[in-house]
């Protein structure tokens, strides 16, 4: 008797333990803070936590792995991650990847000035010829990248674009929102506004399509986990603990 009892409970404990496996879930993103932060092995940012929160919400247990951008999508479309955070949505990504309906944040391009500058604008045309601070290789919509009236002063990296900008080489830059206020607080030398915004891009949860069914129920779940967590505070709370 003890032996048939030890059996049905080493067949509990294996199928319990199959079942936690089938629930673990690997998502690959890249460095961008403060939406992703890696400092040695520790990773963190504000679509991490949402992530870690959505995934506790949710019943599955997160891996986290920082990579180049466009491994982390070859990873996504050959199956060797089931989940991808932070794609915005084409139509390419979705032939391999279920996204979610509800976005996790967004990607606000915006033209930024120094507080208090009284620079305004209220559209591209009113800061034609005007000299605007980049950032070498970054894209920044169709609307701008395309706009050859604007003249641009390109940096190495964010810390230089401010430090132009504090120092009046130019009134005006564009970048993510979002991304140049951390690195704004995070050097403590500058406060800006927004002069003009020129896209907001959603941003997603994405699953791989190599899962079948598994991933459009994935899908379906951070969504409806999205919906709590924006309804009850809790994505505004956590993006305000990197500001």
């Amino acid at each position: 008797m003890n032996s048939i009892r030890t059996a049905a409970v080493t067949a509990i404990c294996m199928i319990l333990s199959a079942f936690a496996q089938a629930e673990k879930l690997t998502f690959v993103t890249t460095e961008f803070p403060p939406y992703i932060i890696k400092q040695g092995e520790v990773v963190s940012g504000i679509e991490v936590d949402e992530v870690r929160e959505l995934c506790k919400r949710v019943g599955v247990e997160p891996e986290i792995i920082v990579m180049p951008w466009n491994r982390a999508l070859a990873y996504v479309k050959s199956g060797q991650a089931e989940a991808i955070f932070m794609p915005v949505f084409s139509k390419e990504r979705a032939e391999y990847m279920y996204y979610t309906e509800e976005p996790s944040g967004h990607e606000r391009i915006s033209l930024m000035a120094l507080k208090g500058a009284g620079v305004h604008a209220s559209s591209l045309d009113n800061v034609k010829n005007e000299l605007v601070g980049v950032v070498l290789g970054y894209s920044y919509g169709k609307e701008f990248d395309e706009n050859t009236a604007i003249q641009r002063d390109v940096s190495m990296d964010n810390e230089q674009l401010l430090k132009k900008l504090k120092l009046r080489r130019y009134q005006l830059l564009v970048s993510d929102e979002t991304v140049i206020r951390y690195v704004a607080k995070q050097s403590g030398s500058v406060e800006l506004e927004t002069v003009l915004n020129l896209t907001d891009n959603p941003q997603y949860v994405g699953f791989s399509k190599t899962l079948g069914a598994r991933g459009q129920e994935l899908a379906k779940r951070f969504s409806q986990a999205i919906r709590e967590m924006r309804q009850d505070g809790s994505l505004a709370k956590i993006e305000g603990q990197y500001f």
